[in-house]
């Protein structure tokens, strides 16, 4: 990643958004939201990246 000059390179880190508890899937949300359960972690994904999708779509239209 680019950085202005002068400042230092800085590392970002992406945190895993899927959580398994008790045989059961979750997915955090940056809204601070614990969505689920699902019975697999494919499906927490699958449904992690819908919400995402529907969240970047909303924000280009609330936004145009």
């Amino acid at each position: 990643m680019d950085v202005r000059q002068g400042e230092k390179n800085k590392t970002w880190f992406r945190s895993d958004r899927i959580l398994h508890i008790n045989d059961k899937w979750f997915f955090l949300t940056r809204e601070q939201t614990q969505e689920g359960p699902f019975a697999t972690r494919g499906e927490a994904e699958r449904e992690l990246n819908y919400y995402i999708r529907n969240m970047n779509h909303f924000e280009v239209m609330r936004n145009p």
